[in-house]
Order: C-alpha cells, then sequence, then structure tokens
C-alpha cells in the first residue's frame, strides 16, 4: 500500500513540473545572438505562437550573397510576460521581454 502511494506522489510531482513554464527572465537572458531555433525552444520550451515569412531581394540581395531572407518569429506569452525572438535563416537576430501589468 505504501509503494502504491509512493508511486501516486511521484506520478504528481512530475506531472507539475511538466506544467510549470520554463519561460521567464533568468531563462530568457540565455539566449544569445546566433543561437538556433531548436536550442531557444530548449531553454524556453515551446513557443505559444510562431509565424514566418521570406522576402525575395532580387538582384540586389544576389550581390551580397544572398537571394532571399527568411525568418520566423517565436511568441511565448502568459499571463505575466510576453517574449519574442526573431530568426533569421534560422538562428537568433533579436529579442525582447516584456513584464505584462
Amino acid at each position: 500500500m505504501l509503494t502504491y502511494f509512493r508511486n501516486i506522489l511521484i506520478l504528481v510531482i512530475l506531472l507539475s513540473s511538466c506544467a510549470t513554464p520554463r519561460i521567464n527572465y533568468t531563462n530568457f537572458i540565455k539566449i544569445e545572438k546566433g543561437m538556433t531555433e531548436q536550442e531557444v525552444v530548449r531553454i524556453l520550451g515551446e513557443p505559444t505562437k510562431v509565424t514566418g515569412g521570406s522576402v525575395d531581394t532580387g538582384k540586389i540581395g544576389t550581390l551580397f550573397g544572398f537571394e532571399n531572407l527568411s525568418g520566423t518569429t517565436m511568441t511565448w506569452t502568459t499571463d505575466k510576460i510576453k517574449a519574442n525572438i526573431i530568426f533569421i535563416k534560422g538562428k537568433v537576430k533579436t529579442k525582447s521581454y516584456t513584464n505584462q501589468f
């Protein structure tokens, strides 16, 4: 009987740890320019919103070695914070963090 309750307690602890959001300022400041999308998701968890797009740069872009620019914006939102990270060609370009009151 004791083993049963111990297993239930372990299950409750594991489930509650999965529900704990990893998006917080302490984790956010670990994000550095040049990190990949996968590295960021490992630190912050899955984003609440992902948007992407690309732009054909034409002849001018070709002169600089790129014919199109692709980017993704990942957003993490809770009732207290909002974080945005913009990726260009799969790597962190910019990031922002806002406390929402």
